[in-house]
């Protein structure tokens, strides 16, 4: 009887033992699952105004943590405050990687506003992303304006250089003149060798160096096209370095040649009918004389005019 009792006790200890382990494993369940319900947000993530930026980032970037203010601009610089968050870019500073162009104009043309750019050419147009900054260009498309001239070649201050040849002699693309000298860019003689920079890039020289080619000869006693005039004097009288006959061209209208005895009207003054009977007229006691006068039209001839008297 002793063993039966002492075994059952036993058992009714195991299974109360069994149901307590349940039990409490079921409470410490539900609370866990209520801790999670509960749990607050983390300061990283905390977001008091619900306007789309975490309260710590907001004040880090001198914002108002408890004002929804996701549609304003600070620094002004294209981007509102949750593109600036979004973009992981500063709310305060207009130029984040301070590589010369705003966030929102990179943003805007698929650059990087995080990462210094400027000296890239995504369009392969002859700028770079900071000179198209500065044009108003866009970087992404090598002709802005659909004129069908890369944004390097248009000449935007009309100076006789294009863009990047004013980039290139350090002169403002923008400005005709851009030391304010009374002459134009391309006008001006960098390395005062007698050819202007504009008749330089034409020739391909270096308007920066008085010998490009290192010969030994100025490049304004250069002759480019072997025709035995210097590409200076070419200039000088309007015909081309680059071409080596420059002869005038015959079927110009204004290359009169000596001699030529073409002009209309010099020779062929219809000849006056002199077989008249002018015996019965009584003019001033005349009779039938006349006097020829020899003329010389300049370069086209001899010509006869008869003067009846």
């Amino acid at each position: 009887m002793n063993y039966r009792r002492s075994v059952s006790v036993a058992v009714a200890a195991a299974a109360a033992t069994v149901t307590m382990l349940s039990m409490s494993g079921a409470a410490q369940a539900a609370s866990s699952q209520n801790a999670q319900k509960a749990k607050p947000s983390t300061s990283a993530t905390k977001d008091t105004d619900r306007d789309g930026m975490p309260d710590k980032w907001e004040s880090a970037n001198g914002l108002n943590p408890k004002k929804n203010d996701a549609r304003a601009d600070r620094d002004r610089d294209g981007l509102n405050n949750k593109a600036e968050y979004k973009a992981g870019t500063s709310a305060r500073i207009a130029d984040t990687d301070r590589d010369g162009m705003t966030d929102g104009w990179e943003v805007g043309n698929r650059l990087n506003p995080r990462k210094d750019d400027a000296d890239a050419d995504p369009d392969d147009d002859g700028l770079t992303n900071g000179q198209e900054f500065g044009l108003g260009y866009n970087p992404r498309n090598e002709d802005s304006d659909g004129n069908d001239v890369l944004d390097g070649d248009e000449d935007a201050d009309e100076d006789g250089l294009s863009n990047v040849q004013d980039y290139q002699l350090g002169y403002d693309p923008e400005e005709a003149d851009s030391d304010d000298n009374g002459v134009n860019d391309g006008d001006e003689d960098l390395d005062e060798d007698g050819l202007t920079n504009a008749q330089e890039l034409t020739l391909g020289d270096d308007p920066e160096s008085t010998d490009s080619d290192e010969d030994g000869t100025p490049d304004a006693d250069e002759d480019h096209d072997g025709d035995g005039v210097s590409d200076a004097d070419e200039f000088a009288n309007g015909t081309d370095p680059l071409e080596g006959d420059d002869s005038t061209d015959p079927s110009d209208p204004s290359d009169d040649t000596p001699g030529d005895d073409s002009t209309p009207g010099s020779d062929d003054t219809p000849a006056d009918d002199n077989s008249g009977d002018n015996s019965g007229d009584d003019d001033s006691g005349t009779s039938g004389m006349s006097v020829t006068v020899t003329t010389v039209a300049g370069g086209s001839g001899q010509a006869k005019v008869s003067d009846w008297r």
